[in-house]
């Protein structure tokens, strides 16, 4: 059963692209949720969140009291725990039923939090929670099947398909420099490895299995720019990152 129609943006603690972020800010969200140094990100930036969350070992003390003053919801986590603070602020995702969610401070840093918020895309599609993870360099999200989504390009800008967790059957990639036509790729393939884009956007589907789709140059990318549109099977087009005055 897919959730309803919320839409949250949620800012970690890592590496953030602040233009990418400003524009999301800019287009609005149901729920704006802080994940421990992420709440410093978003009171610089001018924003307060209406939820913040983590064991408090990257945010200041100062941000801390402050944003609790404010009326802010704070739930804290002692540091020794079974989870990282993302994935118990994913898990808040579920608890208030949010159907998309565009996640700033997830990729860079440290490669073991990259590497289990890449397998938590998977662990929150499974739940109807469809997630954009956008670091500064990168950004990453999970197609299964018969999903399609179109990728917007940028001058300095590249994309790649990697099947995760398991192989992708019937992959397609329409508008690039490099094409395929009901392809697949096999777990450990690098066959969908840096494709290159063209003047048009480009559009990547497959008809079964999942594919991690990968935009890569995000310091090229300029404040106001839309990144995917993806293509629901129901045929209805919703957007990560679409500002409103993109060109």
């Amino acid at each position: 059963m897919r959730k309803t129609g919320k839409k949250a943006i949620l800012v970690g603690g890592g590496p953030v692209h602040n233009g990418l972020l400003r524009t999301a800010l800019a287009t609005g969200c149901d729920l704006l949720l802080a994940v421990d140094g992420g709440g410093k990100t978003l009171v610089d930036l001018g924003y307060q969140p209406q939820l913040l969350l983590g064991d408090f070992d990257s945010l200041p003390l100062s941000y801390q009291d402050d944003l609790k003053a404010k009326g802010v919801q704070i739930l804290s986590y002692q540091p020794e725990k079974d989870w990282t603070d993302l994935e118990l602020a994913f898990n808040q995702l579920t608890t208030e039923k949010c159907r998309t969610a565009q996640v700033f401070g997830a990729l860079g840093g440290r490669l073991d939090h990259t590497l289990a918020n890449i397998a938590l895309l998977y662990k929150m599609k499974l739940s109807g929670t469809e997630l954009v993870l956008i670091g500064e360099e990168q950004a990453v999200t999970l197609l299964t099947d018969q999903e399609k989504i179109r990728i917007f390009p940028f001058a300095g800008g590249h994309f790649s398909l990697l099947p995760y967790p398991f192989a992708a059957q019937g992959v397609s990639i329409r508008g690039a420099k490099y094409p395929l036509e009901e392809a697949t790729l096999e777990l450990g393939s690098t066959r969908g490895v840096h494709n290159e884009f063209l003047a048009d956007p480009v559009e990547v589907g497959l008809a079964s299995g999942s594919l991690l789709v990968m935009v890569e140059g995000l310091q090229h990318c300029p404040e106001g720019r839309t990144l995917f549109q993806r293509l629901p099977r129901q045929e209805q087009q919703e957007t990560a990152v679409i500002p409103r005055n993109s060109k």
